[in-house]
C-alpha cells in the first residue's frame, strides 16, 4: 500500500506523525510506503512555449510520485511486498494524485487498486493556461523575467516560498471557486494527462481495469470554515459570506434552493449552511455522480466517514470531534490506526475499536480488490464483527453507500435530492470550468 499525502500539495509530507502505518502493517499483514514529492510551484511549474520540456517537464510533483511507483514496483518484494497488489490511497491532494494516476495512461500498470479519501473531485485539473498563468504571477513575484529559469534557479529557497505565497493569493483571486486547498494542482499537459477527468470518465478512458474505493466524510467543508469565516455570521449576511468561495450567480443559486437555507432557529446557520453546501457540491454529489459511471466498468466502493478523529496538527476550532461534525482530514487517523506517538491522540474505547474496522476493510480492499473478507487473508479482519458482520456492496443505481462509524450501515440514495439538482440545474465546475467538457 503506498501512501500519497495531503495538504494542497503545497504542504505536509510522507514523515508526518499522523501517517505512521505500523497498526496498519502489523493488523493487515500489509507493507506500506509513506513518499514524498516536490511541492508548490517546485511541484507545479508548468512548461511554457519559451521553455523545454527537457528543463521544465511539467507535473513535477505527479512525476516524482510516478518515480516512486516505479521504485516499488522495482524492489517492494526485498521487503516482503507484492508488485501485482499494489493500492496507491491517499487523502484530500493525496487523493487528487489518485485522480491523476487513473488518468494517466503511462501509470495504469503501476499499480491494481486505488483508494480515494476526501478527494474535492469537483475542482477539475487545470488547463496549460491556468498553469502558465500562475507561473507568470510566481516568475514576476521573483522579479524575473517571464521565460527566464537562470534567474528563478538563482533565487533562495525562500524566495521561492515567498513568492509561491504572492502567486497563490493571485491565482485564488482568478479563481476562488477552487479554495485555498487546491489552488496548485494537476495539468492537463497532454503527455502525461491527456484530458480532465471527468471527460475521461464519460469516454471510458480512465484505468478501467482499477480496482475503486472512493470515501468522503460527513462535513467535509467545515475544514474551511476556521479560514474563511472565524466568527459567527448573521443570517442577513450570509450572501455576502458564501461570495467569499462561490461567485454571485452561485450564491444566488445555492440561497434559492429548497435544500439550501439556513435555518433561523441555527445560531450557527450561515456556516454551518456553507459546510453543508461546500460538502455536497465539492465532495459528495460529484463522487456519486462520478461512481456511477464508473461502476459500468468494475465495481467501485463508496463509504462516508460519520466519525473521525481531531487532526492533531489543526487544533481547537470548528471541526473539533467535541462538535460532532467529521470534517476534511478527520479520517486520517481512523484509517493509520494512528495516535499513540501524539501526545493526547492515543486511540482506545469507540475510537480504537472504529480505527480497527477501517483498518480492516482498506487492507482487506488493498489484497482482494473487495472490501469484504474471504478466509486465507494475511491479516485479522476474519476475526472482526464491525467487518465479518456486514457486507459491504459495489456502488449501484441506488447510489449503495458504507456509512461508516462505531456500528456501520449500509444506506441507499443518500442526498438524492440535492445531488440530483446539482447534477442537473447548479452544474458540476469540472463542466463549467473547462472548456467543451459538457455533462
Amino acid at each position: 500500500m503506498v501512501y500519497l499525502h495531503g495538504g494542497g500539495f503545497v504542504t505536509y509530507s510522507g514523515s508526518v506523525i499522523i501517517f505512521e502505518p505500523g497498526n496498519m502493517v502489523s493488523r493487515g499483514g500489509v507493507v506500506v510506503v509513506t513518499v514524498n514529492y516536490r511541492l508548490g510551484m517546485l511541484g507545479w511549474m508548468e512548461n511554457t512555449p519559451e521553455w523545454p520540456r527537457s528543463s521544465v517537464p511539467g507535473n513535477q510533483a505527479f512525476r516524482d510520485q510516478i518515480v516512486a511507483l516505479e521504485w516499488v514496483q522495482a524492489n517492494i518484494a526485498s521487503f516482503g511486498g507484492d508488485p501485482k497488489r499494489v493500492t496507491v490511497f491517499g487523502e484530500s491532494a493525496g487523493a487528487t494524485s489518485i485522480r491523476a494516476l487513473l488518468s494517466a495512461p503511462s501509470t495504469f500498470g503501476l499499480y491494481e487498486s486505488v483508494i480515494g479519501q476526501s478527494d474535492p473531485i469537483n475542482i477539475p485539473f487545470k488547463t496549460p493556461e491556468d498553469a502558465r498563468s500562475i507561473g507568470a504571477y510566481f516568475m514576476e513575484a521573483l522579479n524575473c523575467p517571464p521565460a527566464d529559469l537562470d534567474c528563478a534557479r538563482s533565487r533562495t529557497i525562500d524566495d521561492v516560498l515567498k513568492a509561491q505565497s504572492v502567486a497563490n493569493d493571485k491565482a485564488l483571486a482568478d479563481d476562488k471557486w477552487t479554495t485555498w486547498a487546491l489552488v496548485q494542482r494537476p495539468t492537463i499537459d497532454n503527455d502525461l494527462i491527456p484530458a480532465e477527468f471527468s471527460a475521461l470518465v464519460k469516454t471510458g478512458q480512465y484505468n478501467t481495469k482499477a480496482n475503486v474505493m472512493l470515501t468522503s466524510t460527513k462535513d467535509e467543508a467545515g475544514l474551511f470554515v476556521p479560514q474563511y469565516f472565524p466568527e459567527v455570521i448573521p443570517i442577513a449576511d450570509a450572501a455576502v459570506a458564501m461570495q467569499l468561495v462561490f461567485d454571485a450567480n452561485r450564491t444566488e443559486f445555492i440561497l434559492e434552493s429548497p435544500h439550501f437555507q439556513p435555518d433561523p432557529s441555527d445560531s450557527d446557520a450561515v456556516r454551518n449552511l456553507f459546510t453543508r453546501a461546500g460538502t455536497q457540491y465539492y465532495f459528495f454529489c460529484p463522487l456519486r455522480y462520478l461512481s456511477r459511471q464508473m461502476s459500468k466498468h468494475k465495481p467501485v466502493y463508496n463509504a462516508r466517514f460519520n466519525r473521525g478523529r481531531d487532526t492533531p496538527l489543526v487544533g481547537d476550532n470548528y471541526c473539533s470531534t467535541s462538535t460532532g461534525r467529521v470534517c476534511h482530514s478527520a479520517d486520517i487517523q481512523p484509517v493509520f490506526a494512528s495516535g499513540a506517538a501524539v501526545p493526547g491522540f492515543a486511540q482506545v474505547g469507540d475510537d480504537a475499536r472504529f480505527a480497527r474496522q477501517v483498518v480492516d476493510r482498506l487492507t482487506t480492499f488493498a489484497k482482494t480488490g473487495n472490501p469484504n473478507p474471504q478466509p486465507g487473508l494475511a491479516g485479522v479482519e476474519l476475526t472482526n464483527p464491525d467487518v465479518t458482520g456486514l457486507n459491504w456492496p459495489p456502488f449501484d443505481d441506488s447510489n449503495t453507500l458504507l456509512e461508516l462509524n462505531v456500528e456501520s450501515s449500509i444506506s441507499t440514495h443518500a442526498e438524492d435530492d440535492v445531488c440530483s439538482w446539482i447534477d442537473t440545474v447548479f452544474l458540476y465546475d469540472f463542466w463549467t470550468r473547462i472548456p467543451g467538457n459538457l455533462p
